[in-house]
């Protein structure tokens, strides 16, 4: 249950967190607050009200020993003593033999005084007089005559039990009285109420606190959905820009947040990475056009140098089978030979401009590097100012709550001055005419000092808005915190790539460098036959020497043509793999 709450919570938007977190830090404490102040208040009405009914015995007994002097002194008869006794906590005898209940005493609605004797019939009652309770029960068959009796004989004591209220049976309340006896008389003095007379005012204050409470909540949640808009709505925006970036469109414009805070210096940020990542894609897209056609092209020289190879290891195996009739054909042979010079030294410029054709495309795979390790570097700079930001916000968020009990000192210390101007005041008044100019002095003090509440409460909710924003900054700085890894693994991706094109282009060059000496060698040897063509027919045995020789290079060469036409193609797919992760990007 806890992970599902958990997980539903995480699924929500800043907003919906923010609303969802403020009302409930609302809404806890005025209920706590509201319950608190009714359950304080009830238990107060209650022991009020209990003293109230241990007062009204205690009257009742001190008035029944001023009458008992009187009847001792022979003032005043004993049953003229008792009568009086009623009638004061009563009344005179009705002619339904009924009492009034006396309102005076301040014992709830429904309370009275009554009296019994030792045996539980009533003396003084108000409906009940002349009649005996001692067997009667409470709805949970309690015998509470008995136990008020018990409670008054034993030095007074409280009794609890449930009885109807008067006027409607049917609605059973918890009843207490409170019982002391009165030896000299016989009698047990017993006052009592419901519980629910002294609660009323407690049920007031409740209703009074549900009505307050309604209001504060109605307006909080307007002042919180307001505010809710104001702080998630940039931070929405800097998502949104997030994710089309992570989807690699780099074609929307700049976010425009003029906010000053972290969600302004975020969004800054953000722009400029979007910037850098375009210049950087368009760089790597124009290094891997020119890589594709140089790459065309050196495989087209590749063919033509292989072709010229063939052609000579064609021409060798024809110098080979007529090495016996080289003499007779030496003409034959010079006209070849000028020929296949001819198409060595034109192989030989191929190989040149190959060399400096891939010469050119490892500088621009250096360039590329470079521009990768420079995007490299920024995210890791974005990367540090985001996690800087992420420990601002942590610092503001312990310094406002140091303010925070910096400013419940400073609500105490108001607090205690409004009393102390208030206890001036009253001394300005007893002090008459000659405390008049303390009394303003006091009254003035007073005003400061609700000023000074006034601007503590202010400065609270102040203080409650930067911590709810913190909160919420620190929530959409580590949101970009993910987005800048991401983009920064896509980087590496890119530079992995970049490394595989600069080894396999460094391969490359050094193959053409073996084809180029290869050529360099070939022509050199041509030149030599071409000039001992006159001396074959004399010298056979080093013509085929150097047939075999030139044949031997020939095939050296023809392999290595193979090995950079293998590595041309590997370059031209190298260059498709990175013009794919390119197109991944929107760049207009």
């Amino acid at each position: 249950m806890k992970s599902n709450i958990k997980s539903l919570f995480t699924q929500q938007s800043i907003k919906k967190k923010l609303l969802t977190v403020s009302i409930l830090l609302l809404t806890i404490p005025l209920i706590i607050l509201g319950l608190f102040s009714y359950q304080k208040s009830s238990s107060s009405l209650s022991e009020l009200g209990e003293t109230n009914l241990k007062n009204s015995v205690e009257y009742t007994i001190e008035l029944m020993n001023v009458l008992n002097e009187q009847v001792e002194n022979g003032d005043l008869s004993l049953d003229e003593a008792k009568e009086k006794v009623k009638v004061a906590i009563l009344g005179e005898m009705q002619a339904d033999n009924t009492r009034p209940i006396n309102k005076n005493l301040d014992l709830g609605e429904n309370g009275y005084v009554f009296i019994s004797d030792n045996e539980g019939n009533m003396i003084a009652h108000p409906n009940s007089e002349g009649t005996n309770l001692w067997d009667k029960q409470d709805v949970n068959g309690n015998n509470y005559a008995q136990e008020f009796i018990e409670n008054g004989l034993n030095g007074g004591g409280f009794t609890y039990y449930h009885f109807p209220l008067p006027g409607n049976q049917e609605q059973v309340e918890e009843k207490v009285t409170y019982s002391k006896a009165f030896p000299k008389w016989g009698w047990v003095v017993v006052a009592g109420t419901y519980i629910v007379d002294f609660n009323q005012p407690a049920n007031e204050i409740l209703q009074l606190n549900l009505i307050i409470i309604g209001v504060t909540l109605v307006i909080g949640i307007l002042i919180i959905w307001f505010f809710a808009n104001h702080v998630s709505r940039p931070i929405k925006k800097v998502t949104e820009q997030m994710a089309y970036i992570a989807d690699g469109d780099l074609t929307l414009s700049e976010l425009e947040i003029t906010s000053k805070d972290e969600t302004g210096q975020l969004a800054n940020g953000l722009n400029s990475l979007q910037m850098k990542l375009k210049e950087m894609i368009q760089n790597i897209s124009q290094a891997s056009q020119l890589i594709t056609g140089h790459s065309e092209e050196l495989t087209q020289s590749a063919n033509e140098v292989k072709e010229g190879a063939e052609q000579v290891a064609r021409t060798m195996e024809e110098i080979a089978s007529g090495t016996e009739s080289q003499a007779s054909h030496a003409s034959d042979l010079s006209s070849s030979m000028g020929t296949y010079v001819e198409k060595v030294e034109e192989a030989n410029e191929n190989g040149e401009r190959i060399h400096q054709t891939s010469n050119e495309v490892l500088q621009l795979t250096e360039g590329g590097s470079q521009l990768m390790l420079q995007s490299i570097e920024q995210m890791t700079n974005i990367d540090r100012i985001v996690h800087s930001s992420v420990q601002k916000v942590k610092q503001l968020d312990v310094q406002t709550n140091e303010i925070t009990q910096l400013v419940t000192v400073i609500r105490e210390v108001a607090e205690q001055t409004n009393l102390l101007a208030l206890n001036a005041a009253i001394e300005a008044a007893r002090a008459g005419e000659h405390g008049r100019g303390f009394a303003v002095v006091a009254e003035e003090v007073k005003k400061l000092a609700e000023q000074v509440a006034r601007s503590v409460s202010d400065i609270t909710q102040i203080v409650g808005r930067i911590q709810t924003d913190s909160s919420e900054v620190a929530n959409a700085l580590q949101t970009g915190y993910t987005e800048v890894e991401k983009g920064a693994s896509q980087l590496k991706t890119t530079g992995e790539t970049f490394e595989k094109i600069s080894d396999s282009v460094k391969v490359m060059v050094e193959r053409i460098q073996t084809v180029s000496d290869s050529l360099i060698s070939i022509k050199s040897t041509s030149q030599e036959m071409n000039s001992s063509i006159e001396e074959i027919a004399s010298i056979s045995e080093e013509s085929a020497a150097g047939v075999e020789q030139t044949s031997a290079s020939t095939q050296q060469t023809s392999s290595a043509m193979e090995e950079v036409a293998a590595s041309s193609e590997e370059l031209a797919k190298l260059a498709m793999e990175l013009n794919s992760l390119i197109q991944q990007f929107k760049l207009s």
